[in-house]
């Protein structure tokens, strides 16, 4: 990938080179005093030149390339016909009712088991492949879905975690779909699907296709053979992934039991590490703990915490759910509990290993010794708070202007399950949804659709002289703005519009590769503002 950038930017550095010299030296020029040497500054104008020009290649090639056709244009908000969706409470309650009891359900089940994953038809996701995909060649350990419901009497929630690399919302629009008059029958009131975000799994987004073979051939497939579209999913694999998500959840509404519901945390910052300035996370590893009145049923936990799952890198060919997986196995054989394991605001936060060890005559040595490290943290926590049967959640959709035009010309080449519409002759925006939950009163949890900088959770954002714009981060953390005691994360929930970044510290996509993956300059404050007015809205 970054070889690839440095040859786009060599390509590109010429056409440019006027105009950098040529431009103002301080990019933010009046705004702020500058930590940045001369020297940075010009490399930064320069870069972001190159941005604007690859920018400017984008939009004329949504112009002339054919492409799949989303939607008419001027699509608004206002007269945008949804697809399946859960707004959840228009205001949230205050108090638990008289007769309210939490009540809890579990199910998983294996995606793999309905097809043949090695049949050179499964793409491997991880990383961008521009002359050939890597079909998955062995199965280290499964890749399936489990799933909780969660209710107070009053309001019921559905969640499903699945081992990939991310699901768009047109995905979890199909899941939606099939679930509606169960769900409906049940009387939930929100249902939810995110993905863990292994690097070591069958591709579920669409980035693991050839990508040279998509643009050449995908143009023309749009027009006459949408079938021959060339994409990194495997529809068959989609296919069990969106009947094994449907049954988990079902089954899961179905053995709802009466029970308590304890909320704890284990510090695990020792094995976390932040590779990206502002170095920001929660060390917590989090965890809700369901214990049934029944004695014969088992504990369900709920944990959560922002970490990478790459501990077999995002070049190989063998199948594996990483070190969740790990944590799975572990709390199953040792504390006799079901176990969700749900990803956090992750940005470009990986594992922190060097104290492990591990066999290293197995390709997943190392994510069984973090799974098994992890799992000895979340079983060893003692110091719980009792929740209140209280539950309340609340989602809105909105539109996210898409001013990366790569991700544009990759959706429009079939290769995202993203929703999008044409919002104007040259202008995009992905259709997406965030929602907030709060248990207990008490402690409060963002749904995210993409993979969050923490500093937008919990502070700490870049300040004006060290960002690329020279600008503050006007916000203030939303762990202030949402009036909770806690706020917890469920990131690449109910899609993958990518990652979310301060304004401010948008770099360049040729320097930083979650510049690469984000949909808008400006998604931080969209969907900023959005939790702010969902907070004001339902509270």
């Amino acid at each position: 990938m970054k070889t690839c950038k440095k040859i786009v930017a060599l390509l590109l550095a010429a056409a440019v080179c006027f105009a950098v010299f040529a431009a103002p030296v301080q990019a933010a020029a009046g705004k702020t005093e500058s930590n940045f040497t001369t020297e940075e500054k010009i490399s930064n104008r320069f870069y972001q030149l190159v941005d604007q020009l690859i920018s400017l290649l984008g939009k004329f090639l949504n112009m002339v390339i054919p492409g799949l056709n989303w939607t008419k244009e001027n699509v608004t908000a206002q007269n945008y016909e949804t697809g399946p969706f859960y707004p959840g409470k228009a205001a949230f309650d205050p108090a638990s009712a008289a007769n309210a009891q939490w009540q809890m359900g579990f199910a998983e089940r294996s995606i793999l088991t309905a097809i043949n994953a090695t049949d050179g038809s499964c793409y491997m996701a991880g990383k961008l492949e521009f002359f050939e995909g890597r079909p998955a060649a062995g199965i280290l350990d499964d890749q399936g879905v489990n799933a909780f419901a969660l209710s107070d009497g009053e309001t019921t929630v559905v969640y499903a975690s699945v081992d990939g690399y991310g699901l768009a919302r047109g995905d979890v629009q199909e899941i939606r779909g099939r679930l509606a008059d169960s769900m409906r029958e049940y009387g939930v009131d929100s249902v939810n699907v995110s993905a863990l975000h292994q690097h070591s799994g069958i591709d579920t987004l669409g980035f693991g296709a050839p990508l040279l073979a998509a643009l050449l051939v995908n143009p023309g497939a749009s027009l006459f053979y949408k079938d021959k579209i060339i994409t990194g999913r495997d529809p068959a694999f989609m296919e069990a992934l969106y009947s094994a998500v449907a049954a988990a959840a079902r089954e899961a509404v179905e053995t709802m039991t009466p029970g308590a519901l304890y909320y704890g945390s284990a510090d695990i910052s020792d094995y976390i590490k932040d590779k990206r300035e502002p170095i920001v996370f929660d060390g917590d590893f989090q965890r809700l703990r369901f214990v049934p009145e029944d004695a014969s049923r088992r504990e369900i936990w709920v944990c959560e915490t922002g970490v990478h799952p790459v501990t077999l890198g995002a070049s190989g060919n063998q199948v594996s759910g990483d070190y969740p997986y790990y944590i799975e196995q572990y709390v199953n054989e040792n504390a006799d509990a079901d176990l969700v394991f749900i990803q956090g605001a992750e940005l470009a936060i990986t594992s922190r290993t060097e104290t492990l060890t591990w066999d290293n005559t197995l390709p997943q040595g190392r994510a069984a010794a973090l799974g098994q490290a992890l799992g000895e943290r979340l079983t060893a926590i003692t110091d719980e708070t009792a929740l209140e049967p209280l539950l309340n959640i609340a989602h809105r959709e909105l539109f996210v202007p898409i001013d990366n035009e790569i991700l544009t010309i990759a959706g429009r080449e079939g290769l995202l399950g993203s929703v999008f519409v044409q919002t104007g002759l040259t202008s995009f925006s992905v259709v997406t949804e965030i929602g907030y939950m709060e248990l207990g009163g008490r402690l409060g949890v963002l749904l995210v659709p993409g993979e969050i900088d923490p500093a937008i959770l919990w502070g700490g954002a870049t300040a004006a002289a060290d960002s690329w714009t020279g600008e503050d981060w006007p916000y203030a953390p939303l762990a202030e703005s949402c009036g909770a005691e806690k706020l917890i994360c469920f990131g690449l929930c109910n899609d993958q519009i990518g990652y979310i970044l301060c304004d401010n510290d948008v770099r360049s996509m040729l320097t930083e590769n979650e510049e690469v993956n984000a949909a808008s300059r400006h998604a931080g404050s969209i969907l900023t503002q959005a939790y702010e007015d969902l907070f004001d809205a339902v509270k």
